[in-house]
């Protein structure tokens, strides 16, 4: 991972095309899988990025007196919400469960490279974070980096899943505890 830069624009252009990259490898990986769960999957992250892109965009148009980011739309998912909301992706696809198949490597690489991105980017978010001179730029790289964390325990419990589908329990019980 690259340096943290001193300068806010230049840590939300960092972030920005960060996000771009993002949004650019999940819409890939939902193009190149055939399971619905993956499909499902990626493309519920590629939205989740574009709405970082607007959140940064905002942002940094407040820096320059344009736009003012009203702090609180930074609003994290709490944790029984985001847990209903990946359960939900899921229960969509129960029936299909058993014709779930892991042999396909393509599919896992998938996986991996989208869960190499999310953690880089929380370490991106949570450097850039102890490195911000001022709150409301903390505020949003630490609510950037909270979501990053969600999104990596989203592909993993998918990729999970898709290498052992009958996992499907312990992943459910993990979910519906609050």
């Amino acid at each position: 991972m690259s340096q943290i830069a001193d300068d806010a624009r230049q840590v939300l252009e960092m972030a920005l095309q960060n996000e771009l990259k993002g949004r650019e490898i999940l819409e890939q990986a939902k193009e190149n899988v055939e399971n619905p769960l993956a499909k499902a999957t990626f493309d519920f992250l590629a939205h989740e990025e574009d709405k970082h892109i607007a959140i940064i965009k905002q942002f940094a148009s407040g820096l320059t007196g344009e736009q003012e980011l009203d702090m609180a739309e930074l609003t994290t998912l709490t944790t029984p919400e985001a847990k209903q909301r990946i359960r939900s992706i899921f229960e969509r696809f129960r029936v299909a469960f058993e014709e779930v198949s892991a042999t396909d490597q393509p599919r896992l690489e998938a996986y991996r490279v989208a869960m190499d991105m999310e953690r880089a980017g929380h370490d991106f978010y949570k450097r850039a974070a102890l490195q911000a001179s001022d709150e409301k730029s903390r505020r949003l790289y630490e609510f950037l980096a909270g979501e990053e964390i969600k999104h990596f325990e989203l592909i993993q419990d998918t990729h999970d899943f898709l290498q052992q589908p009958d996992a499907l329990l312990a992943v459910e019980e993990r979910w519906m505890q609050v």
